[in-house]
Order: C-alpha cells, then sequence, then structure tokens
C-alpha cells in the first residue's frame, strides 16, 4: 500500500465520495432489509442456543456468548449486504430467512411434551402488549447502519453507487439524515401522548431549546474538530460551518413551536405534508433551488454566512416537514394495543400507506422534481417517508412472527432483538420463560438495548474511531480484504464497547 503526501490524499479523498449518482430506490430498499431479517435471525438462533431446552453456560460465558451471537446475527447480514455482498443483497436476505426457518423447524422438533399438551390461544388472539420491540430494533438499526456506513465509505468495499449523491439520485447513505428524523419523531413527547397540552409556544420552544443544546454544543464541537485537522469535508453536503447534528437541533427546536400551532394532533402528518409542499413550490418557482445548488452569485461562492452553509439552511424546511409527518406515525404506532390480531391490522394499514407513497414519490419525480438529499426536496421527504415505513414494517412482522412463535410453544418467551430482561413487559406466562430467566441470573446482554441505552455516545464513538481509522490509515488505497478487516475490527470494538456499558448499567448523557 502505497503513501502518497497528505494535501493530495486529502484530495483524493474528497473526490472519492463526490459527484456520485446513487442507485435505484429498489436496491436501497432491498438492500436495507438486510436489518430486519438479521433481527428475525437473531431472535430465532438466540433462543435456540438459550431457551431452557438449549445450553445453560454461566453468568460471564452467557455474556460473552450472547455478545458474539449479536453481532454475528445481527451486524454481519447488514454489513455484508452493503459492501461484499451487496451484488447479491436478495441472495444473502433468502439465506437468513432459510436459517430462521430451519432454526423454527428445529425447535418445533424439540418441543417439550409438556409444552405439546397445552391448548394454544387463537394465533390472533396472542398477547401482544406492553412494549414494543420493532420500534425499539428499528432505532438501533438506524445506528448500526450508520455506523457501518461512515466508515465503509472511505474504503472501496462499499460501492460508490451506495455513498452520498451529489445533487439528485437516491444511495444508501442518502438515507442516514431522514432516518434519524424519523427515530427521533416516533418517540418524541408528542407522539407517545407525554407532552403537556397546556404548555404554550414559547415554553414548549425554551424546552425543546435547553433539552436539544447538547445538540448544539456537539455541532460546534463537529465544526472545530473538522477544522482543526483539516479532516475531508464533502461541502456540497450540508456547507462549510453546517453540520447534521445543527439540522437536528434546528429541527427539534422548530417542530416543538410549529406543533403547537398546529390544530390538532390529527393534523401532523398532513402539515407535515404541506410544508414539504410549500417548500418544493419555492424550491420549483423560485429562484430557490438555483441558490441552493449554485450560490447567490451562481459560481458557487460561499463568502456570507448564509451562502456558505445554503444547502444545510435551507434543507431544513424538507428536514421540518419528514419529522412533522414521524410524529404522525409515532402516534399511530403508540396508539394501545394488546393482540396479534390487532398488529397485524396495523401491519396492513403500513403496508397499505407505503405502498401509496411509493406510487406518489414516483409520480413526484417524474412531474416535479427527482429526489435531493442536499436539497431535502419533496420527492426526498416522500422517499424517506416510504422507505422508514417500509423497514418499520418489516420489524413488526418480525415481532409477529417471534409472537406467534411463543405462543404456539415453539419458543420460550422470545423477543424481536432482545430477551425478556430488557422487555419484562413481554413475559405472558412463567413457564415460557427460561429458567435461568426466572432465577434472575442472567444480565441483559442484547446489543440493541445496549444501543438504545446509549445511543447518542454510540453515534459520537462510531464518528470518533472513523476519524482515527482515517487519520491512521490511507483508507481508499487498501485492498477489499484490508478495508474489511479493518471495518469488522472497528464494528466489534464499537459494539464491545457499548455492550460492557449496558451491561454495567452505565447510562451516558449530556446535560
Amino acid at each position: 500500500m502505497a503513501d502518497i503526501s497528505s494535501a493530495s490524499y486529502k484530495e483524493l479523498q474528497e473526490r472519492f465520495v463526490s459527484n456520485l449518482n446513487g442507485t435505484s430506490v429498489l436496491e436501497v430498499g432491498i438492500v436495507a432489509s438486510t436489518a430486519p431479517v438479521a433481527a428475525i435471525l437473531r431472535s430465532f438462533v438466540f433462543n435456540a442456543l438459550f431457551s431452557k431446552r438449549g445450553i445453560h453456560p454461566t453468568k460471564r460465558m452467557f455474556s460473552c456468548m450472547a455478545f458474539a451471537v449479536d453481532v454475528v446475527t445481527l451486524i454481519g447480514p447488514v454489513l455484508l449486504g452493503s459492501t461484499l455482498l451487496s451484488d447479491h443483497a436478495a441472495i444473502l436476505i433468502s439465506t437468513c430467512l432459510s436459517i430462521s426457518l430451519a432454526t423454527l423447524l428445529l425447535c418445533s422438533l424439540n418441543k417439550c411434551e409438556k409444552q405439546e399438551q397445552k391448548q394454544s390461544k387463537s394465533i390472533l388472539a396472542c398477547d401482544m402488549s406492553g412494549k414494543r420491540p420493532f420500534i425499539g430494533a428499528f432505532r438501533a438499526y438506524v445506528l448500526i447502519a450508520t455506523s457501518i456506513v461512515i466508515l465503509a465509505v472511505d474504503f472501496v468495499i462499499l460501492p460508490r453507487r451506495f455513498a452520498k449523491t451529489e445533487t439528485f439520485g437516491s444511495g444508501i447513505m442518502d438515507v442516514g439524515v431522514g432516518a434519524f428524523v424519523i427515530s427521533h419523531s416516533i418517540v418524541s413527547p408528542e407522539a407517545r401522548g407525554l407532552s403537556p397540552n397546556d404548555a404554550g409556544f414559547i415554553l414548549s420552544v425554551v424546552k425543546a431549546f435547553k433539552s436539544s443544546l447538547p445538540l448544539l454544543v456537539l455541532g460546534i464541537a463537529r465544526f472545530l474538530s473538522v477544522k482543526g485537522t483539516d479532516y475531508q469535508q464533502h461541502v456540497s453536503e450540508y456547507g462549510i460551518h453546517w453540520n447534521f447534528f445543527f439540522t437536528l437541533f434546528v429541527v427539534k427546536v422548530s417542530s416543538a413551536g410549529l406543533l403547537k400551532l398546529i390544530p390538532g394532533d390529527k393534523w401532523y402528518g398532513v402539515s407535515g405534508l404541506l410544508l414539504a409542499s410549500f417548500y418544493q413550490y419555492g424550491l420549483s418557482c423560485t429562484s430557490l433551488e438555483s441558490f441552493v445548488l449554485h450560490g447567490r452569485d451562481g459560481n458557487n461562492s460561499r463568502e456570507a454566512f448564509v451562502d456558505a452553509n445554503r444547502e444545510g439552511l435551507c434543507s431544513c424546511a424538507g428536514y421540518l416537514g419528514l419529522y412533522l409527518i414521524g410524529v404522525q406515525l409515532g402516534k399511530f404506532l403508540f396508539q394501545k394495543r394488546s393482540t396479534v390480531g390487532q398488529w397485524v391490522k396495523v401491519l396492513f394499514v403500513l403496508i397499505t400507506i407505503d405502498v401509496i407513497f411509493y406510487l406518489i414519490l414516483q409520480l413526484s419525480q417524474q412531474l416535479v422534481s427527482p429526489i435531493s438529499r442536499r436539497l431535502a426536496n419533496l420527492s426526498y421527504v416522500l422517499w424517506q417517508v416510504a422507505y422508514n415505513i417500509q423497514i418499520l414494517s418489516s420489524f413488526l412482522f418480525g415481532d409477529i412472527v417471534v409472537s406467534v412463535a411463543n405462543n404456539t410453544f415453539l419458543f420460550d418467551g422470545a423477543v424481536l432483538g432482545g430477551c425478556q430482561v430488557c422487555y419484562p413487559e413481554k413475559t405472558q406466562d412463567e413457564q415460557s420463560i427460561a429458567p435461568a430467566q426466572q432465577e434472575n441470573n442472567r444480565p441483559c446482554a442484547c446489543l440493541l438495548a445496549a444501543i438504545n441505552r446509549n445511543q447518542l455516545f454510540h453515534f459520537l464513538f462510531a464518528n470518533l474511531m472513523t476519524g482515527a481509522v482515517n487519520v491512521s490509515v490511507q483508507t481508499i488505497l487498501c485492498s477489499s480484504r484490508q478495508g474489511f478487516l479493518i471495518v469488522c475490527i472497528y464494528l466489534v470494538m464499537l459494539s464491545l464497547v457499548i455492550s460492557l456499558l449496558h451491561l454495567k448499567k452505565i447510562t451516558l448523557k449530556l446535560k
């Protein structure tokens, strides 16, 4: 691996991630489907290994084995699907599902006679009350996928069609910010009905400002670190000074005030669509799009603050519309439901809405404008709604399948991507819980639960490690084998740190 000068290497890095046009919306959806499939695979394998019919290791050995299973089943398929096996994602998904089915059949053959004598309830009447593992799994996977691609994109193992597009197009990395916005909005206080109704506009904005101050601090720290280390920066993504943290800060503070101005929580989604549509009108019917893409003078000038950060500032309107739609989606998902039958109806509703949004997306791309993450235009907002509902629906399907397996006594109280320690409300029957868990001598060693406990730290630590790798290694000069090995080591270290914090019950928060 030959070395080149730091100045020329930085230019080479910037060209490596610039002027890209992405791939099809369909391929993005297929590759992203490795995440819910991986969650299903993990649940089946985990239950087969550690149920009362499986092995019973010591407490420490259980934690080590659970960590290994989680890394292989939860991270492995997503990593392979976006890198080395990206051209065979459909085969990878089919393989994971086949292994899951084989594990399920194995469990059915090994059922205890005592359980076989039980009369199972109607499948649709099976209990699915309590917490919602599919939402937690979705939110954790937003971070897992992000941690994979932010480093893999610097190596040749990530196909260039998956990297962020320059202006128009759809790449795997283009869904990142949109998924983060949806991930935050569906669990917002407004979505869960925890926001006080008597709080006024100013009070809500002030409260949101205070709670979002860590994002502002992180945004400033990100800017200073990039400039201080002369780290390569793709300026057309957000601008010179702007970054992801500033966008999320503006969106969360603005949404807190805007939600107070909307007459009724049933209008959140409509308001989000209207905001995205008005923003698109400004892009299409005024000089706003030309300004964002080419600057005030039309020659890509970046002199004044607004001109220097025009992409980050203007795209906030699109992300704000997406956030409002996400709040409406969250309100729908957090309505009280208790049976599999009720959640099956929810699944059908989500699939129907998803199909409608994908159809509208096709019309928008043909009649209005192609998808543009840089602009966060109407087509991008529609795509992000459709994409995230697709992934959420897939995780919900997995949760339903696991619940049905519990009801038919194929599983011993399994939980999608987790265990009954991190989701105690899923417990239905003391006899469906593994003896080791009944004695409470097994810790929660679930990777998804660990990530959800310290989401911000996971994201920050992944970025710090990514920066450290880029400073230490000339990534784009590495071979595919070297790059894949480095990314694997990085992911294991990241997962190990976040899991140890979880086992120690340490929650890190910025005050």
